[in-house]
């Protein structure tokens, strides 16, 4: 039996998380398919693994879990907009999961809504990765951008940047290309978007992309996927499926757990309010107070990025 591989990278920080993702993940499962679920993580975080097993067996005795704890290689890499160094442990899974060629990797600020098996079966011949295109595409974010030091390094990516959210990774061509050479080089770099940037530099030509639905961008509602339209990024029949039956929505930005009112926030609570194994995880109450960082908050936020450097 062959079972669909996919990755979680986390620290302790949003380990409760990954029942959510997790949960969801089986439970939109279909016709059979069963998965392997790896978790890379850090130790403090592995303590998870006797209640996410739970969460996993009790939908489907098929599927199987591994919790591997790690060292970070990237733990001094550059740390922005509040993302920790652990998001880059991602680029090490070529390295931690030594046994495994393909894997799905996805965050875990994830809902997963319908069967993963097309996705899984997309051809990555010749291909690092296969991705969806991301918002940093449009024309006011490319623009916004545009003055990063780096970022002229990435003008042919110019309308097929990735979000780095939801990738299919050939790790056999990973090793076989040596690319972690390069991407530890880029990890001593001051980039934005962190190891988005690093896949988005050094697999420009070694990409397959994927429709929009496999990852949905929460944050963005209606009117910013007539933009993708708009600008020839996605076809409108890719964004209206994207909007209406995503297979993948993905919290990026905001999270739901934080602040009840994001977008698709609510479709987040009432999936995890309707399992006994999740109701109770996160205080929802706390998270319908929270509407947005305070005016002092933003102050700060902004005085932090301002001494470092950082383009806001």
């Amino acid at each position: 039996m062959e079972r669909i591989k996919i990755a979680f990278c986390f620290d302790e920080k949003i380990a409760k998380q990954v029942k959510v993702a997790a949960a969801s993940l089986l439970d939109a499962a279909q016709g059979g398919v069963h998965y392997h679920i790896y978790c890379v993580c850090t130790a403090e975080a592995a303590v998870i693994e006797p209640s996410l097993r739970q969460v996993i067996e009790s939908r489907d005795g098929e599927s199987l879990l591994t919790v591997k704890p790690v060292e970070n290689p990237y733990r001094g890499a550059y740390e922005v907009r509040g993302i920790s160094a652990g998001t880059y442990l991602r680029l090490m899974l070529h390295r931690f999961l030594p046994e495994v060629d393909r894997i799905l990797y996805t965050d875990v600020d994830v809902l997963f809504r319908d069967s993963l098996l097309p996705l899984w079966q997309t051809d990555l011949e010749n291909c690092v990765l296969a991705a969806v295109k991301g918002a940093v595409n449009l024309s006011d974010k490319w623009t916004w951008n545009s003055s990063r030091p780096y970022w002229d390094k990435l003008s042919g990516m110019r309308g097929r940047y990735i979000n780095a959210g939801v990738t299919l990774l050939n790790l056999a061509k990973i090793r076989q290309d040596g690319l972690e050479e390069q991407w530890s080089a880029w990890a001593g770099e001051k980039l934005y978007y962190q190891d988005q940037d690093i896949l988005n530099l050094t697999c420009q030509d070694a990409i397959r992309y994927l429709p929009p639905k496999y990852n949905r961008l929460a944050y963005m509602r209606d009117e910013d996927y007539d933009l993708f339209v708009s600008e020839g990024i996605f076809t409108e029949t890719e964004c209206r499926e994207a909007l209406g039956k995503p297979v993948i929505i993905h919290y990026a930005g905001d999270k739901p757990w934080k602040r009840y009112d994001t977008n698709l926030g609510d479709v987040w609570w009432d999936y995890v309010n309707g399992r006994e194994d999740l109701r109770g995880l996160f205080d929802e109450a706390a998270a319908r107070r929270y509407h947005g960082p305070t005016v002092i908050e933003r102050a700060v936020r902004r005085l932090r990025g301002i001494l470092s450097g950082e383009k806001l």
